[in-house]
């Protein structure tokens, strides 16, 4: 092709890609059938004398969350990009996704159900506009300061301007008993039944045994190396699973919060989680059924489809 034809070219791709403007119009500028532009826009584009570059807002690999969320039949995935080596940095990264996502995803009078974790806790404070909706937590208490959680959710609910359904109660009880006798007070049966009622729930992958809140507690109640040789790779709300997202229920009487059966009834479960320690539990939780949409980071989506 000659130069002043290549010109020629890419003056017309521009003008149509970049500029919006019609075939039609860009056809009666250079005396040429509107036809002709178009083939002339694909040429410039397979033989590449003009280059589509993809703009997004958010830092985010759409061939990674393409391609992760085909390999293990989601509704969607998102991969984000953090900023810098890291889980703090890979925590900041899936929360700020994380929270224009599902501002975007809720409907006026939806029903949230939201866990517990650090991304989440982060995700809430970023969250400033949000559609009217209830909001639930999914789970009891874990943190060290176990009212962090509930805050965050009431701080959202301001925003959002539902109601609330806080989980007034521990994430795991001492026994059968005391988690029967928990979870029949009004204020925390309330909450346990909306859970019944959701329409979109989100949670944090727990990575066993470094990244999860629940195993650093029972880590400290002396029961965690049982549970990890019965083989716990993660958490999902209150679902123990195992390497391959098959559940291990053996504290399923103890757990206060959402159940698996309740889990697997929402119409949209969205789970996020990164960082390279929960790399192994994020595949759990892919491998499990239980995600609709996952948000994660470059490293830990790589590690997933690298999977055999």
């Amino acid at each position: 092709m000659r130069l002043e034809e290549e010109m020629r070219y890419i003056y017309a791709a521009i003008q149509h890609l970049q500029h919006d403007r019609s075939t039609l119009d860009i056809a009666e500028e250079l005396g040429v059938s509107r036809f002709m532009v178009g083939r002339m826009v694909k040429r410039a584009r397979d033989e590449g004398l003009i280059e589509v570059v993809p703009r997004i807002s958010e830092p985010i690999d759409t061939e990674l969350s393409t391609a992760l969320a085909s390999r293990y039949g989601l509704q969607s995935a998102v991969v984000c990009i953090p900023v810098a080596e890291g889980e703090a940095h890979a925590r900041t990264a899936i929360a700020g996704v994380a929270g224009r996502l599902i501002t975007e995803l809720i409907d006026e009078d939806s029903i949230i159900g939201l866990g517990p974790g650090r991304t989440i806790v982060e995700m809430c404070s970023r969250m400033t506009d949000v559609p009217t909706c209830d909001l639930v937590q999914l789970t009891g208490a874990v943190a060290p300061e176990p009212t962090v959680d509930a805050q965050l959710i009431v701080q959202l609910s301001r925003i959002a301007k539902g109601r609330v359904f806080p989980l007034h109660a521990p994430f795991i009880a001492t026994d059968a008993e005391s988690a029967r006798v928990i979870t029949i007070q009004p204020g925390v049966k309330n909450a346990l039944q909306r859970m019944d009622l959701l329409t979109t729930a989100v949670l944090t992958v727990g990575g066993w045994p470094r990244s999860s809140q629940l195993a650093s507690a029972l880590a400290d109640m002396g029961e965690l190396e049982p549970l990890l040789k019965l083989g716990v790779a993660a958490e999902l709300g209150t679902t123990l699973l195992d390497s391959e997202g098959r559940e291990i229920s053996v504290l399923s009487d103890r757990m206060i919060g959402i159940t698996t059966e309740q889990l697997s009834r929402v119409p949209l479960k969205i789970a996020l989680g990164g960082g390279e320690g929960k790399r192994h539990a994020v595949l759990a939780a892919l491998k499990s059924g239980l995600v609709d949409i996952l948000v994660t980071d470059i490293h830990t989506a790589r590690a997933a489809l690298d999977e055999r």
